[in-house]
């Protein structure tokens, strides 16, 4: 019989959470004269489902000066939800719209920066199962390996395109990718590209 093996880590509470509203940048018709290293998801766009504003920043149509602003530099977050207990990856709502997205277009391994934990936060939310538990004040987070290595598989397609129609060069998208990979724990090949 096949046992999942579990991982785990420490998070800071309120991980990819803002406090103020940075909203705009999110749902700009032309986001790309505006850019500023941060890529923001209000609750009002999370609660209505609305991902089209993430597709045209991101998605194929997206301008390709805007994606090398993005690559791998941009912190990723969440607005509306500061006075939540939970963790936006246990938000049912957050996980919904995420897990939507995903299915869709997965341009985390992109464009999030590795140096916040706010990247990580959305991986979880992309993932099946993820149970926290609470103790002295910090939050340790559990999860399926083979959910995160399916959730490396599906994205890295997404991320490389992206790095392709951003001009990135092969050989940094794939340091870019390394990075994010073992940022999120997992092995990275050029073969899983």
């Amino acid at each position: 019989m096949k046992t999942n093996k579990m991982n785990t880590r420490k998070m800071p509470i309120g991980t990819g959470k803002t406090e103020f509203s940075l909203s705009r940048i999110a749902q700009l018709p032309d986001p790309y004269e505006h850019f500023d290293g941060m890529l923001v998801f209000s609750r009002s766009m999370i609660e209505a489902g609305d991902i089209s504003a993430v597709i045209t920043q991101l998605g194929h149509n997206s301008n390709p000066n805007y994606l090398r602003a993005m690559a791998g530099a941009t912190i990723i977050t969440v607005e509306g939800y500061a006075e939540e207990d939970s963790e936006i990856y246990e938000i049912p709502a957050v996980r919904k719209y995420f897990r939507t997205l995903s299915a869709k277009w997965s341009p985390w391994l992109f464009a999030g920066t590795i140096f916040t934990a706010d990247l990580f936060a959305i991986v979880l939310a992309c993932l099946p199962s993820v149970t926290c538990i609470r103790e002295d004040g910090e939050i340790t987070v559990f999860w399926k390996l083979e959910e995160m290595e399916a959730f490396l598989r599906k994205s890295l397609p997404t991320a490389a395109w992206l790095h392709n129609r951003a001009g990135v060069v092969k050989e940094d998208g794939c340091a870019m990718l390394k990075a994010a990979a073992a940022y999120l724990g997992l092995p990275f090949s050029e073969g899983n590209e």
